[in-house]
């Protein structure tokens, strides 16, 4: 497929052409078209490719150019997005839904592992979290000040995890291959910063006993600002109840609790603190496989000391500051605005404010998360925060 001057390329760097890409407003991801389909040994089955895709496939095992943002593990499929410098930071999350990438490769498993086993790893560390602390904005910090490549909450992370505890599940040797995956960057120097969804918080111990010298953080608030978070508005009610219902199952057995959970539907400060307590449960198993390069950090304690927090992060992460950077600028613009849409004012006494209004108006919701997460937790509720403090 021929370039011309009638039909350029988009600058954006997706590899297809300005009128099919930046020109077609909100037209991302597996939402759109699938441009090709690569068969198992890699030839095109379906399809055809710009030059600029071309090069990326060629270069596939060394560059991100290509991003893997679903791999369907039981039909055998996985999917790849175009991606660019550009789009990585520009995409708030990596998933399917809001990934910035626009062409779609779609691959057999078979050849996805075929390059997965032939690429190099690289260095990568990773942020896991409760959720509603802070993470994404520890993201872009990092990105904002360091030499690093941003990989926030990847799908195929969610992918992994449930194929890695089904009972179909016969090749652990994929843990490994998608960490190859996600490793790979633009620059020798830059290393991934790869934040996970808050649902793949179990690879934290599965990541660290393939590999206890991972550099890991992982990040939360007290409970009560981690309740407000799931009661700020109707979504977030009905997100903590489909995570407590994806989670209740095999939480008793994380939490050595005896009985099965059976809460009601608007029991949202028992459906938190069954939830805030399985990720901090999580974490203390995670602990037992690395107790130097796991590290936690509580929120409240990155608002307090923000420059302070990332540097710490970033040495853990052994990440290299940028050249011509000014670390407070950068830092105080971001803590001006909202991690998720910076064009949205919210500063740290904002979200005090909000935090204490929704508490004062939800006290027996809080009564009730309190008395289940200490039952739960017992000696391990973190009353003064959790052990492996990045800032201690």
């Amino acid at each position: 497929m021929n370039d011309s001057s009638e039909h350029p390329l988009c600058p954006c760097g997706s590899g297809i052409y300005f009128s099919a890409c930046c020109a077609v407003p909100q037209r991302r991801a597996i939402s759109a078209d699938i441009m090709a389909r690569i068969a198992p040994d890699g030839t095109i089955a379906q399809g055809g490719l710009t030059p600029h895709i071309e090069q990326a496939l060629q270069a596939i095992t060394r560059s991100p150019d290509l991003f893997p943002v679903r791999i369907q593990f039981s039909e055998e499929i996985a999917y790849f997005v175009k991606m660019s410098p550009q789009w990585y930071r520009e995409s708030v999350f990596l998933d399917p839904a809001r990934i910035k990438g626009t062409y779609v490769i779609e691959s057999n498993l078979q050849w996805a592992k075929t390059i997965a086993d032939t690429t190099p790893l690289q260095p990568a560390c990773f942020i896991f979290h409760t959720a509603f602390c802070g993470s994404t904005l520890m993201a872009q910090a990092l990105n904002s000040v360091f030499d690093c490549l941003p990989l926030r909450e990847p799908e195929v992370l969610g992918n992994l995890l449930h194929y890695l505890k089904s009972q179909n599940h016969n090749d652990p040797q994929w843990l490994e291959r998608v960490v190859r995956l996600l490793s790979r960057s633009y620059d020798a120097a830059h290393v991934a910063v790869i934040k996970a969804n808050d649902n793949a918080n179990p690879l934290m111990i599965d990541m660290l006993k393939w590999r206890a010298d991972l550099p890991v953080l992982f990040m939360y608030t007290p409970l009560s600002e981690f309740l407000a978070g799931c009661l700020k508005a109707d979504n977030r009610r009905e997100w903590i109840r489909q995570r407590y219902n994806a989670v209740k199952s095999i939480a008793t057995e994380v939490l050595n609790n005896q009985q099965p959970f059976s809460l009601d539907d608007t029991a949202y400060g028992e459906m938190a603190a069954v939830y805030w307590s399985y990720n901090i449960a999580l974490y203390h198993q995670a602990r037992q496989c690395s107790r130097t390069r796991l590290r936690s950090l509580d929120f409240n304690r990155m608002l307090d000391r923000p420059l302070d927090a990332i540097e710490a992060c970033a040495k853990l992460f052994g990440l290299q500051a940028q050249a011509g950077i000014d670390a407070q600028t950068e830092i105080d613009k971001l803590f001006g605005v909202y991690s998720k849409n910076s064009q949205f004012k919210y500063s740290p006494q904002q979200r005090y404010n909000d935090i204490q209004t929704i508490i004062k108006n939800n006290s027996d919701h809080l009564e009730a998360a309190n008395a289940l997460a200490k039952a739960l937790l017992k000696e391990n509720y973190p009353e003064q925060g959790l052990s492996g403090s990045l800032l201690d």
